[in-house]
């Protein structure tokens, strides 16, 4: 489960650059690495949103730095929807 959440993710941002080939790691920073500015980032976290049926705070997103940050947020949330 934790590759086909990892594939999709970068698929947003890979789509989000509009670079198919745009090299990602877990430490890729969202926005000196990758180039996003912080309406894509508001924009992924929607997406993330639509795409997970989770709910981001804004607190979450604000914290959200790097592609594992990204990766850890989903997972949290997808853990808490298990256990409830």
């Amino acid at each position: 489960m934790e590759q086909l959440i990892r594939h999709q993710v970068e698929r947003m941002l890979r789509r989000k650059r509009r670079n198919p080939a745009l090299s990602l790691t877990a430490t890729s920073r969202l926005q000196e690495d990758i180039g996003l500015d912080s309406i894509d980032l508001v924009e992924l976290a929607i997406n993330l949103e639509h795409r997970f049926h989770i709910e981001i705070k804004d607190a979450e997103m604000e914290q959200m730095r790097t592609v594992q940050d990204v990766l850890d947020c989903v997972d949290l949330h997808l853990s808490n929807l298990i256990i409830d």
